[in-house]
């Protein structure tokens, strides 16, 4: 399965884009992402996150909870807003490998209660996160691609 479109890029165009950014970091030009700008997980997988596709190297680290948490916030609201308060409590999720990562969300954060989410609070209270800076509804990104708009 491939991309699906975001913010108005297809996903072809952003299998190019993360496909150079792989490169970049697979080539030491680039410092590949370590620890999640949101959460500061540092095990198990990290992603670049972008926003905007015509801008690589605006990407941002995100531990995989945090980045599919980040992708289901169009379609699961509630669990987006219970997320997004969790973290800013000092609540970290536990490391996840990429397929564990899909195991987690499907199997616990959808339950939406948050006292039983894998995690540990590890971090200091704050007042807003990366999370909290992104649109909560769906937009077509300015600097998207004139063809590649829906």
């Amino acid at each position: 399965m491939g991309m699906s479109t975001y913010n108005g890029f297809d996903g072809e165009y952003r299998q190019r884009v993360q496909d150079e950014l792989h490169a970049m970091w697979t080539s030491g030009l680039w410092e590949p992402p370590s620890e999640c700008a949101v959460c500061a997980q540092s095990d198990g997988a990290v992603h670049g996150h972008l926003e905007d596709y015509s801008r690589p190297e605006t990407y941002v680290p995100l531990c995989i909870t945090c980045h599919l948490i980040l992708h289901m916030r169009f379609r699961q609201p509630d669990l987006w807003d219970e997320y997004t308060a969790w973290v800013r409590a000092g609540h970290r999720p536990d490391p996840q490998t990429q397929r564990g990562g899909f195991y987690a969300i499907k199997k616990r954060y959808l339950a939406g209660q948050s006292e039983h989410w894998p995690g540990r609070k590890v971090n200091p209270v704050r007042r807003a996160t990366y999370l909290d800076a992104l649109a909560p509804v769906r937009f077509v990104h300015p600097n998207a691609p004139a063809d590649q708009l829906l």
